[in-house]
């Protein structure tokens, strides 16, 4: 029989006057305000469940008095400080109380702020979001409670260690009238003006995107590709935060003659040219058809061959650009490739004249140039002495009209101006040779002969070899296969590869050949984790990431240990130990990770003095406290430092475990210890922070980026919260990514954070949300980040990434977007699940596996030793087959491996090795093969 229970809660009442959040407000001279709050558990629960309830202040001047019960049963126990309530399975309790707090009154927290020369209206990302984000997301933003210092909140502890539980603002309540939070089964409404729950739930509209993401098909590139403007196509993408290189302004792609070269090259959307930010020779070349329209830009089967498109009057010009040497590799020191970028201009279609500006300046005061004819080609040089600057072949019945030399910011412009006449079935070639850097005149015959067919198939050639050097993935979908292939030389032009003041080699990591600073590796964390390891890492290539931790020890080990960079990032020193340990679980290589032990162990020993600095004193949680990113900088507790510790130490001990180091057991120890402290304290942290509003009306935990202030921050700018949030601690594995924690802010990122709820941070490389999804086994959520990441972070066809995507500086090239990127992909078609589970196709679109097509990957790496295998897509057997061979260094202990039918289909039977199988899951869509061994051909009937 149900009961009314009253009792006064001494307890609470005094926890409610005592109880404030560090760091909050104290009382305002205000109007005391009182209203009654009712509490209602166990709608949902399809069983019977002990819940235990505690309400208590969540700030400063909020009392909690006069607690009864309703709706309760004798079983139920209620006492002055806590209730133990039995609900569920249709039995709904109640508590009811009275709480009064002090009107707010304290000056409003001011949004994040930011001047620059790209920034939107001084904007930090924040106003941007919420004027033009979703209409659902933008009202949440605005709703929440983070601007006001003195909020009167009310805490809800669902245990009693604190670690559950939730936070609302009574300002909300008072504005909603009620909330829901489905996944804690708790209704919240005002007692005085009770909103019945079932109406509650019909005035419900709108739908959270991951449960959109779970009704439709697959997400496409298309799909996305509509979604998000093409930051390669000028007329899409013509925003202010484009940032800006010696006349140019927006998408450039950086090209180079070959890996490490000091000499780079970046190619505009048009066609012109400019060094890279670190270049020593400095240029500017315009290829101008006036009056033209730009009608595409791409690269050539995913290498760093760049073909614009122009259209004018019923004619069409096509550039094709590429890098190449001008010197025999194997003779060149270090980086120091005297190198060329070859334009060569095709002008085809409505017959009649046509004229074609190509322009030079270089940027060298004090320095003339001219024009001269020789030989049938004319040159561009230095009058002082000689040195040829361009050189342009402008083969038979084309006329070349040479102009004045103009005085230029730098130096002199000069402008050929090229022009002819088109006959009815005709076309006219001309080819731009220019040196970089500029060669003297003894070198001109050899720059004269240089071929340009059989200079643009050495430059294949060239790439197709580094290709080959790795793991090959090829998939039924060809803008896949050209970024996959595209994210390899994106990552081999980044370095420049010189010689220090000693004579010893030097390798500069810049974060982009075309964004901020050019020396060294500023930010370590990005080259490290998302290019060596996502990259080089899980395609094989073991030394080249080898050179590139080595280089960055180099510069960046500090002597007590500590990796630095631009800011000083907390993340950078577990990063690098992080970074490492995958590499070499993935290729076994002692070799390489005894020449990297010495530091790593150096880095390995400054991480413990922090942990271990986080225990000493009163007060201390266990939580590192460090820096957060480029303009978060105060040294807190954050979520983002946290996951890399947690995730540095985790896999740094399963290195030393591999390698049979001694001091393995004691740093998984300390992984655990602090694993433990970061679940415990960011539990509490969310218990204390006011829930947030989803996209479908209900409520949910929210998790803060700093265990200090439990609250959004939308006073930092915008990557404080998402970007270097918190949902990484779910990505490196510190929170279980099936927990109330990351289902939170998974839904919290996807409904109010990602811009326009497309599935997407501001800087695309994070894209933190993936890795919890793999986790979760969420394949759409999965296919979804990757075809969304994939339009975001790139130009559409020219597949150059991008560093921040909205209302903030753009730059271009980052390679660690592409390791991001790749990352996702990888994981789609091969995936280890923890320490002894190989599993393939985890994540392959559906469309992926339609009649004919196949899947293809050749020595990718795993933690189990190199694999290789082919998946055929459907046949008219109705049959999907695989054929694979087990890793043998360290075979798994179990092969599981999915085919996702085109249209969804269940599995009929299972032939393995052509005898029956029958361990195969029709819901889960995956064969188990438990301790595999040897070569297998897999069928799958439907």
């Amino acid at each position: 029989m149900k009961r009314t229970t009253r009792f006064i809660t001494g307890v609470i009442t005094v926890w409610g006057l005592v109880t404030c959040l560090a760091g909050a407000a104290q009382p305002q001279l205000g109007s005391t305000e009182r209203i009654q709050v009712k509490l209602s558990l166990g709608h949902k629960a399809s069983v019977r469940n002990a819940r235990f309830v505690q309400l208590v202040s969540g700030s400063s001047g909020v009392i909690v008095s006069e607690v009864s019960g309703r709706q309760t049963e004798k079983n139920d126990r209620l006492s002055a400080a806590s209730a133990m309530l039995n609900c569920g399975a249709g039995d709904v309790d109640e508590l009811v109380a009275d709480i009064n707090y002090i009107k707010p009154s304290a000056p409003l927290r001011k949004l994040a702020g930011h001047k620059d020369s790209y920034t939107l209206k001084d904007d930090a990302m924040w106003g941007y979001l919420m004027e033009n984000g979703s209409p659902g997301q933008s009202a949440s933003l605005k709703d929440d409670s983070w601007f006001r210092p003195d909020a009167p909140l009310l805490t809800i502890r669902l245990n009693d260690d604190s670690t559950a539980g939730f936070t609302i603002a009574l300002e909300q309540l008072l504005k909603h009238g009620a909330m829901w939070l489905p996944e804690q089964d708790v209704y919240i409404t005002l007692a005085n003006k009770p909103v019945d729950f079932k109406k509650h739930l019909a005035s419900l509209k709108g739908s959270r995107v991951l449960d959109e993401v779970a009704k439709q098909p697959d997400a496409s590139r298309e799909t996305f590709n509509r979604l998000w403007p093409d930051i390669g196509n000028p007329y899409q993408w013509d925003v202010s935060w484009q940032t800006q290189w010696m006349g140019t302004r927006g998408h450039l792609t950086v090209t180079a003659a070959a890996a490490g070269s000091i000499y780079k090259f970046a190619i505009d959307r048009w066609g012109n040219v400019r060094p890279d930010f670190a270049s020593p020779h400095k240029f500017r070349l315009d290829l101008t058809w006036p009056e033209s329209r730009w009608k595409g830009q791409k690269i050539s089967d995913g290498l760093p061959v760049i073909v614009t498109a122009l259209e004018k009057n019923g004619q069409q010009a096509t550039i094709e650009q590429f890098a190449g040497p001008l010197a025999d590799l194997s003779t060149t020191i270090r980086g120091y490739i005297p190198s060329l970028i070859y334009s060569r201009v095709k002008i085809s279609g409505k017959p009649g004249p046509f004229n074609f500006n190509i322009s030079l300046s270089n940027e060298l005061k004090s320095h003339d140039i001219e024009a001269i004819q020789d030989a049938g080609k004319w040159i561009i040089a230095d009058k002082q002495n000689g040195s040829i600057l361009l050189v342009l072949d402008a083969g038979k019945d084309i006329t070349v009209t040479p102009k004045n030399p103009v005085t230029a910011d730098n130096g002199q412009q000069l402008t050929l101006t090229v022009s002819g006449l088109l006959s009815e079935a005709g076309n006219a070639e001309f080819i731009v040779k220019l040196p970089s850097p500029a060669i003297a005149p003894s070198g001109l015959t050899r720059l004269y002969n240089l071929d340009y067919a059989a200079e643009k198939h050495k430059t294949i050639a060239y790439w197709e070899n580094w290709l080959a050097k790795g793991a090959q993935f090829k998939v039924p979908e060809e803008a896949v296969n050209d970024l996959c292939r595209a994210n390899l030389w994106h990552a081999l032009i980044l370095p420049r590869h010189t010689l220090d003041i000693d004579g010893k080699p030097h390798m500069d990591l810049p974060y982009a050949n075309t964004a901020y600073g050019q020396r060294n590796a500023d930010w370590p964390i990005n080259q490290a984790v998302y290019v060596d390891y996502m990259i080089y890492g899980l395609r094989g290539y073991d030394t080249t990431a080898q050179e590139e931790y080595a280089a960055m020890f180099k510069s960046q080990q500090q002597p007590d240990g500590r990796i630095g960079g631009f800011a000083n990032w907390g993340v950078y020193s577990p990063g690098q130990l992080y970074a490492i340990a995958q590499n070499f679980l993935l290729s076994g290589n002692k070799e390489l990770f005894d020449q990297l032990l010495p530091n790593s162990l150096k880095t390995l020993d400054w991480c413990i003095s922090q942990v271990n600095k986080a225990k000493e004193g009163s007060g201390k949680n266990g939580l590192i406290l460090a820096p957060l990113n480029d303009l978060t900088n105060a040294e807190r507790e954050w979520a983002f430092t946290q996951a890399y510790y947690v995730g540095g130490l985790e896999m740094f001990a399963r290195a030393l475990a591999l390698y049979g180091h001694p001091r393995a057991d004691e740093t998984a120890k300390i992984a655990d210890e602090l694993k433990a402290s970061v679940v415990k304290e960011f539990s509490r942290s969310s218990v204390k922070s006011p829930v947030v509003r989803l996209a479908d009306g209900t409520w949910i935990n929210y998790v803060p980026t700093d265990a200090l202030t439990p609250r959004r921050m939308m006073e930092q700018w915008y990557p404080t919260d998402v970007d270097c949030g918190p949902l990484h601690l779910s990505r490196l594995g510190v929170f279980d990514a099936n927990s109330w924690l990351t289902t939170a802010m998974l839904h919290d990122n996807e409904d109010n954070l990602f811009l326009k709820n497309q599935g997407a941070a501001n800087e695309p490389v994070y894209v933190q949300q993936a890795a919890p999804y793999f986790l979760r086994d969420d394949v759409k959520a999965v296919i979804r980040a990757f075809y969304s990441l994939m339009a975001c972070g790139f130009s559409h066809e020219q597949f150059t990434s991008l560093e921040h995507r909205w209302a903030w500086g753009q730059y271009y090239g980052p390679p660690s977007t592409d390791g991001a990127w790749f990352e996702i992909y990888r994981k789609m078609l091969l995936n280890e699940l923890g320490n002894d589970t190989l599993m393939i196709g985890q994540a392959i679109p559906r469309q992926w596996l339609e009649e004919g097509k196949k899947i293809d990957v050749k020595d990718a790496p795993t933690y189990f030793g190199k694999i290789s295998f082919l998946i055929e897509g459907l046949n008219k057997e109705n049959e999907i087959k695989a054929t694979l061979e087990t890793p043998e260094r360290n075979p798994p202990k179990q092969l599981i491996i999915r085919f996702r039918h085109p249209l969804g289909k269940q599995i009929k039977s299972v032939m393995v090795n052509g005898k029956r199988w029958t361990n195969f899951d029709i819901k889960k869509e995956y064969i188990s093969i438990p301790a595999p061994a040897g070569k297998y051909n897999i069928t799958a009937k439907y």
